[in-house]
């Protein structure tokens, strides 16, 4: 279910009155001559039946009522009455900021939230936008239906000059689908208007600027091994947990010579998850590349038993040439002209087979 489908069943739940204009200026001081439906929360109306006083219907009722409408759906055909009538009485806002506080005291989040939205269409203050951020956050993180309605909220906060917060919950929501780059402009700009540093806004900034390093070294790793070196190895201490990081870290050493050190970030790679190939494959590259050719064949057949590369299988048959074990170098040579008979290296490596037959 999507938020607006959501939103449609809760207000389903709202019973409409017609009340005649007599009694809609003596309620709330407006004329009128138009047919106007007044909505209250079923729960409310039955609180009343229960009770035996389902003719005197409180006024906090309907407001309550206007509030949860407007909120639910902000084009419903007669939110301007509501709003106008809001608009007549101060207390109204007062009256729904307690309803709020006690619906949250209540744990009865998804009414709050449609209560605070129809705040923010009357009263779009910092105050009250900040109180539904926090709440919003609340409910994203338990049920993503929410994302896309909150984020429509970050856009109309944002209209508001130097208020910071809409950057920060933007930045969270961002990195959460993935969408670092954005977070971290959004992170930036809530402090380049004023957001307070605490340990969270800290934090977040901080590890959104490690994974655009992360990002950015995986992206110039072939190109420039030394600058992805140079921004991937300060990360080995924040994600000394994450094999794949060493596993890129070893192959920038890699197109660098520097096998030796290639090694060891492999090794604890290997340490931390022995079941991912692209590392047990990088290991018998390396081993082959100083000559450690039984160790590499351990590896690269365990990498190739898994993939059945071309690629793989082809470092093999190498290695099988030389340590001059040219029986497992044939053997190989024909599983690897099955895969890919076309193959420039398969027939390079068939022309050497060819000639110490």
């Amino acid at each position: 279910m999507d938020i607006k489908n959501f939103f449609k069943e809760k207000l389903a739940t709202v019973m409409f009155l017609e009340l005649k204009p007599e009694r809609v200026e003596t309620l709330f001081k407006i004329p009128t001559n138009e047919q106007i439906y007044f909505p209250l929360r079923a729960e409310k109306m039955n609180s009343l039946v229960m009770s035996g006083n389902s003719e005197r219907i409180p006024l906090g009722f309907f407001i309550e009522g206007f509030f949860y409408v407007i909120g639910a759906d902000p084009d419903f055909k007669f939110n301007i009455v509501y709003k106008d009538i809001i608009f007549t009485n101060a207390k109204f806002i007062d009256y729904i900021k307690g309803l709020i506080a006690s619906e949250i005291t209540n744990n009865n989040y998804d009414d709050a939230y449609l209560f605070l939205k129809g705040l923010l269409e009357i009263d779009p203050s910092e105050e009250n936008y900040k109180k539904f951020f926090l709440l919003a956050e609340e409910l994203r993180l338990n049920n993503s239906i929410y994302i896309e309605d909150i984020l429509l909220v970050i856009e109309k906060a944002y209209k508001i000059d130097n208020f910071p917060e809409p950057y920060y919950y933007e930045a969270l929501i961002l990195k959460e689908q993935g969408d670092f780059t954005k977070a971290l402009y959004c992170i930036n700009n809530y402090f380049k208007v004023g957001g307070t540093l605490t340990k969270e806004t800290s934090e977040l900034r901080s590890v959104l600027k490690d994974i655009r390093s992360y990002e950015r070294g995986k992206e110039i790793l072939y190109e420039d091994p030394k600058g992805a070196l140079e921004l991937l190895l300060p990360l080995a201490s924040p994600f000394g947990d994450d094999p794949i990081l060493l596993y890129y870290i070893a192959i920038a050493y890699r197109i660098l010579n520097q096998n030796s050190l290639a090694l060891e970030y492999l090794q604890q790679a290997f340490a931390l998850d022995n079941q991912l190939i692209e590392v047990v494959n990088e290991l018998g590259i390396n081993y082959a590349a100083i000559g450690d050719y039984e160790k590499a064949i351990q590896y690269l057949r365990k990498a190739f038993e898994a993939t059945k590369a071309i690629e793989i299988c082809t470092n093999l048959i190498m290695c099988y040439i030389n340590i001059e074990d040219l029986k497992q170098a044939k053997l190989h040579l024909s599983i690897a002209e099955k895969l890919k008979p076309d193959d420039e290296i398969v027939q390079q490596l068939k022309d050497i087979l060819t000639n110490n037959i």
